[in-house]
């Protein structure tokens, strides 16, 4: 039963795509006027057009230009949304009453594809608008007070829009072979390649890029170029199989401590680069987790602000070496513990205690005994050897350990 079922659904579907297609007339080359960006846009102010035409482009086709007429084309793919700009070329098909739009690539560089004068070139004169929406009644827009435009002129065609300017050196990423790849006009990238290293072995990675590396931009316009994850703007990389990853730490730090980096960056892999990296997690934790080593490198300071407090607990020896530098730790009126087993005791500070058992020699030293035979003369008859001790208390304080 499903199986007849499942046939069924297969030729209605099957029936429905071909009548759609059927329904398009002969694809047709247009030239872009304006892109309806927001409600701000003339079509949709005046009323001709509504927020749901917002992504569609007014265009002039390429066959009337006995025609002046401009028509509003919505885009093929509703859900994916890749602008053209203006004195582009894009393909126009009619379904039913409606037009739709894909884009044509051409030139060099992503960037622009077309001249800054396409218009006035191809279409001098004034351009009367027509509506997207051919079964509206506009004797209502009347009554609203917009003004209609129905004509732009040729002077302000040129250019590619508003603000939109050319960008030289954006360039096309080189090709490899069943690459699925997403390229924008502005130095972002996305790939999803299998055997873009030098071998061509297959190793699936995935490229994210925004932003073309300044080196790249210099190159000529006609070069193709691929993802620097050293140099791009910013690079989220992933990677997997044999494929070794071009990376350099970009450090003069020795990492001394972390001794066991790894000399060849190959296998499944996740790398972030770019000038800044903020991680946060709004309410809940943050984990960080490694089978391995794990290490911090930095040419400048390392630190840590916490508003609770730290707790380290390891299975072996700590390590630290400042390398001739303080050692400082700032608890203001707070304790210092060092160990857990038994009873604490408080430590003796050091020239505390030197001054103290100093005064104590001294007080032996001028030592007087009471006897039969009278009172003995002013100390021990030794004092030269207290006077000695006393002169090596010093000795017993570190010199590189203070306490408050």
């Amino acid at each position: 039963m499903s199986f007849f079922g499942g046939n069924l659904l297969w030729n209605v579907a099957s029936q429905a795509a071909s009548s759609f297609i059927e329904n398009f007339d002969e694809n047709e080359v247009a030239i872009v006027y304006s892109v309806i960006l927001d409600e701000s846009h003339p079509e949709i102010k005046s009323g001709r057009s509504t927020l749901a035409d917002i992504g569609s482009i007014q265009c002039r086709l390429m066959s009337s230009i006995q025609n002046n007429e401009l028509i509003i084309a919505k885009p093929l793919d509703s859900t994916v949304t890749i602008l053209p700009i203006r004195n582009q070329t894009v393909f126009v098909q009619k379904f039913g009453s409606n037009y739709v739009y894909t884009q044509i690539a051409k030139g060099s560089s992503p960037n622009t594809s077309s001249p800054t004068n396409a218009i006035s070139t191809l279409f001098p004169g004034k351009q009367k608008v027509k509506s997207s929406n051919t079964g509206k009644k506009y004797s209502n827009v009347s009554n609203t007070g917009i003004t209609r435009k129905d004509s732009n002129s040729i002077n302000d065609l040129d250019g590619y829009g508003d603000y939109f300017t050319a960008e030289e050196g954006i360039h096309k990423l080189k090709l490899y072979e069943g690459d699925v790849l997403f390229q924008s006009r502005f130095g972002q990238s996305i790939r999803l390649s299998g055997y873009n290293n030098s071998e061509n072995v297959f190793s699936p990675t995935l490229i994210l890029r925004s932003g073309e590396s300044p080196e790249n931009r210099k190159l000529p316009e006609e070069s193709l170029v691929e993802e620097n994850v050293n140099e791009d703007g910013n690079i989220i990389f992933l990677g997997s199989g044999e494929k070794i990853l071009e990376y350099t730490l970009p450090i003069e730090n020795k990492k001394e401590s972390f001794s066991k980096y790894p000399s060849e960056l190959k296998g499944n892999q996740i790398l972030l680069n770019s000038d800044r990296i903020i991680l946060s997690a709004k309410s809940q934790e943050m984990i960080f987790a490694s089978k391995l080593d794990m290490g911090f490198i930095t040419d400048n300071q390392f630190s840590i602000d916490a508003s609770r407090g730290i707790d380290i607990t390891v299975d072996d020896e700590i390590d630290i070496n400042t390398k001739d530098f303080n050692f400082n730790l700032n608890i203001g009126n707070a304790i210092i513990k060092l160990g857990t087993d038994g009873t604490l005791e408080k430590a003796p500070k050091g020239e505390t205690l030197v001054k103290l058992l100093g005064e104590l020699i001294d007080l032996i030293s001028k030592q007087i005994y009471v006897t039969p035979a009278g009172p003995t003369s002013l100390g021990p008859t030794n004092v030269a050897l207290f006077s000695t001790l006393k002169n090596k208390l010093k000795s017993m304080l570190s010199s590189n350990v203070q306490l408050k």
